[in-house]
Formats: C-alpha cells, structure tokens, sequence
C-alpha cells in the first residue's frame, strides 16, 4: 500500500485593504512550519515510525497499549474539488492523506483505530515478495510495512496516475526511496532510489458516500528497481527503459481529476480497453492492435521498455509474450474506469513454451499477475502502463528471482 501525496487544502478570501505586514509575517511563519511538518513526515516515513518495529515487533508494542485509551479520529480536510468523487477513490484518498499526514506520529493503537475507518473488518493485503495480511491489524502493526519501513527508511511517492469507481480505484506511481537494509537477501546500496508501484484496491459502500476498502494489491517493479541497482536478472531490453511517465493530457496530475473526468466518455474508454487486454494478451492466433492509436505509447516494465508506436509495440512487446505462451487466457480480479481511463489487474494463463525475458521454455502452466492502465483518446488507446509479477513467474518455474539478483555481481 502506497501513500499518495495528498495534501491539505485550503481557501482564503484575500482582502487589500487588510493586509499588513503582521498578518504577511504570521503567513510566512505559519507556511514554514507547515513545510517543516512535512519535511518531518517524510524523513519519517510512508506510515509509521521505525521504533514501533524494533524490540519486539509492532504487535508486541501494540498488546502493550492500554486497552481503554481514548483515541482520537483523524479527518483529512480535502479540496472541494475532491467531495464529489467515485466513493473507492475517495476513501483511498483519505486513508493516504492520514498515512502521510498524521501515521508517522501515531503509536499503535490511534494509528489502528484511525485506518480501521477505511479498511473493512476484512481487509486482505497481497502484494510481490512481502508477507500477505488478512486484517487491518495485520497490515497496520506487522506484515509488509514493518519490512517495507525497515528496508526503506524514508521514501516520497508522486502519482501518475489515480481513478476509480464506487467500487474499485487504483494508482500507479513512483517512488523515491532511500534503501538502507536488505531486501529479500539483495544488498542494500544505501542511497535514494527509484522505483515504480502499483495498487489496486475493491471496496464496499458503508453510507451512501462512504466507503471500506477490504482488498489491496500492491506491486513494485522489481525488474526495474534490481537493474536501476546494479543487480540486473533480466537481459537488458530492446527496447528503452527507465523513463515512465503521466499522461499527455490535461486532465490533471495524478489524472484523471474527476471533475474532469465525468465530462469524458467512460463507456468507450471500457470498450477499447477490453478489447486492448483480450486482442493484446488472450487467444492462440497472432496478435491485432485494433484497439490502439498509430502513435501509441506503452511504459513496460523492466525487461521490456517502452514502445513507441503500433509496430514497436507488436514486435517487441507482443510477439515474444505470445511465441513464448500457449493456450493463453486472461482472467481479470479488478475492472474499472473513470473517464478516458481504464486498469485492470489479474492473471495471464499459458503454457510456458519459449524464452521470454530470458527466462528458457519449462512446459508449464503458469500464471502471471498483471496491472494494466490505459488512457483512450480519440476512439483508440493512445497510452498504456504495465507492470508483471516477474519474480511470481520465476519461483513458478523453480526459481528464486531475489536469489539470482542477490549473487549477481554488482554492475555499474
């Protein structure tokens, strides 16, 4: 689960007349320490302050709590512009804003207490290579943010992208981090690195505007991040990689703004991108490009790149998933739009017949999570986003992924 960078935000009627230096100062001091208060929090981290993790463990300071102690519950106070929004999206945005605002100061117990306001009884957490929650109390005070905190000690996260439905929402951003302990036995560099994540999210109405999140996935690029480090398991790609962007719309950062977005046409964006994920990944024949703009832009992960336009995308991206699978099937988990945007996450199904991402043919049935993203302008796909479970596809196949990339010698 990722923090998105969401921030207070507040309106004040500006009057000439009765403006003074007094009132400039207490702005100007008021200002600085709003900026101190977050150069605090991110020094502290995505959710939680490290002591909590150490001697012990979270869960051991945590039953330490007095059971009785009145907690405090947070409301972030949000633009107007964000009120009217789908209701998952809208409950992720304010679980995020209490992660990077207030998490990192809380103990155990008020930070429990305050994101059991968004996460339902039964929240279950999934993500690559960390440990998987079935309770908010299993995420919140153990499980993948104690090894995400301990790994990473200070991180900053930008969305790229942020949408969703009453019922689902997703992201896809970047991270900054510092990476100062191992990570699934990979050396530490000790210095700010980058990466790309992912989350998807389903979520039930509790009110007629409010809402539980009880479903998250969260997948980091690894392939990516190992090479960003010098410890590479994949060929280098044909095509570029590293550089991954937003949108080329105005339809905000993270996009879509849904104030914007409920001027657009949703239904088509859910035609096109249906039939992007079933021409592009499903079937036994050769692959078609119907669905997609001449001048596309598909962001791959590492290991593949990006492709520029339809032929790019056909040779380099598609035709070696298809020679290297057969009897493929897709079958989606989470489905949703807003607006011109569309993301689905699930699994790729085939028989493991050829090399792909240098990973030789081992006959075996297997199934590879994905998250996709796509933009459709114009009646057509102008842009995608992509990330797999390449290390899930590796141990399917008898392989440790961060075993490779741990004996790997490092490369600069």
């Amino acid at each position: 689960m990722v923090a998105s960078q969401t921030g207070r935000d507040s309106y004040q009627a500006l009057d000439d007349n009765q403006t003074s230096r007094t009132s400039l100062g207490r702005m100007a001091v008021t200002s600085l320490a709003g900026l101190l208060a977050l150069v605090v929090a991110f020094a502290a981290g995505r959710s939680s302050a490290s002591e909590v993790h150490q001697a012990g463990g979270a869960a051991a300071a945590f039953s330490e709590e007095a059971p009785n102690k009145p907690v405090g519950l947070w409301e972030p106070q949000l633009s107007p512009a964000f009120h009217e929004e789908p209701i998952a999206k809208n409950t992720v945005r304010r679980f995020d804003a209490y992660l990077m605002q207030m998490a990192a100061f809380a103990d155990p117990q008020t930070k429990l207490a305050n994101v059991e306001q968004w996460l339902a009884p039964d929240f279950q957490y999934e993500t690559v290579g960390f440990p998987t929650s079935r309770t908010p109390a299993g995420w919140c005070v153990s499980g993948e943010e104690q090894q995400f905190r301990t790994t990473f000690n200070m991180s900053v996260f930008s969305q790229m992208l942020f949408f969703g439905s009453d019922d689902m929402a997703t992201t896809t951003s970047y991270g900054n981090v510092f990476w100062k302990e191992p990570l699934f036995g990979v050396p530490a560099p000790k210095e700010w690195v980058y990466f790309r994540v992912t989350d998807f999210y389903s979520a039930r109405k509790t009110s007629p505007t409010r809402g539980q999140l009880y479903y998250n996935f969260m997948m980091i690029d690894f392939a990516d991040l190992l090479r960003r480090v010098g410890h590479p398991v994949l060929p280098k790609a044909t095509l570029p990689e590293g550089l991954v962007l937003t949108s080329e719309a105005n339809d905000g950062v993270p996009a879509p703004l849904s104030v914007v977005a409920r001027e657009q046409d949703c239904t088509a964006a859910r035609k096109l991108s249906l039939a992007a994920l079933q021409e592009d990944w499903a079937g036994s024949g050769p692959a078609e490009t119907k669905a997609w703009a001449s001048d596309m832009i598909f962001y791959g992960p590492g290991g593949i790149g990006t492709a520029r336009g339809t032929e790019q995308y056909h040779k380099h991206v598609l035709e070696p998933f298809r020679a290297a699978f057969a009897d493929r099937q897709v079958e989606t988990k989470i489905f949703g739009c807003e607006g011109n945007y569309c993301g689905a996450f699930g699994e790729l199904r085939g028989r493991h017949v050829g090399t792909w991402l240098g990973l030789k043919a081992s006959g075996k049935p297997v199934a590879i999570r994905f998250a996709f993203h796509w933009h459709v302008t114009d009646g057509r796909v102008k842009e995608g986003w992509a990330i797999f479970d390449v290390p899930g596809l590796f141990q399917q196949v008898g392989l440790d992924f961060f075993a490779i990339a741990a004996e790997t010698p490092m490369q600069i």
